[in-house]
This record gives structure tokens, sequence and C-alpha cells, in this order.
């Protein structure tokens, strides 16, 4: 009856994004990219800027579930991510990724 709880609400959330997050990820990814491709068949200038939008509207979920995806993993190490130990060099490269993303939709609003 006395039991000692071992099971951290907290730990258990962690070890559960630990193992669902990196499937979504996958799938918001490829998600995205189907979406991103479908803008060369876009003719009118309305349809391309809405469907800008969504796609601006999936990199924010994609860079959200990242963030948890470091969180949960505990190498989120502040803002930056950046402590000199190597944790962060994923993560950057998933921040160059998709600020090119942002740069090329950018370019596109012009």
């Amino acid at each position: 009856m006395n039991e000692p709880n071992n099971t951290d609400p907290l730990t258990a959330l962690r070890q559960d994004l630990l193992r669902d997050l990196p499937g979504d990820i996958k799938r918001v990814r490829n998600a995205y990219r189907r979406a991103a491709q479908q803008a060369a068949l876009l003719r009118e200038a309305k349809d391309f800027t809405a469907h800008q939008a969504a796609c601006k509207a999936g990199l924010s979920h994609l860079e959200s579930l990242i963030k948890l995806l470091r969180w949960a993993s505990g190498s989120d190490n502040g803002p930056n991510n950046r402590d000199g130990s190597g944790k962060g060099k994923v993560g950057e490269d998933v921040e160059t990724l998709i600020k090119e993303a942002r740069a090329a939709l950018a370019g596109r609003e012009g």
C-alpha cells in the first residue's frame, strides 16, 4: 500500500515524447514536402498566396515539434542550444533548413 512512487509525470511525459515525436516529425516533414511541391501547379496569385501561408504554418508546426523533441531529450540548453558540447549540431542543422525554407518562401512573396 505504501509503494514508493517512482513515476514522475514529467519523466513519463518526456519518455512518451521521445517515443512518439520522431515519427510525428517525419510525418509533418513529409506532409510539408508534398504541400510545398504543389506550388508548381498553382497559376493564380491568390491561390499561391494561400498556399504559401499554409507552407509557413507547416514550417512553424515542424519547428515547434523539433523544439519539443529537444526539450524531451534534455538537449535544449537555452534559446540558442549552444553549450560547446556538440549537442546542438542536429538542432543547428534543422534551424538552417527551416531558415532556408523560410527564405525561399520570402523570395516568392516579393
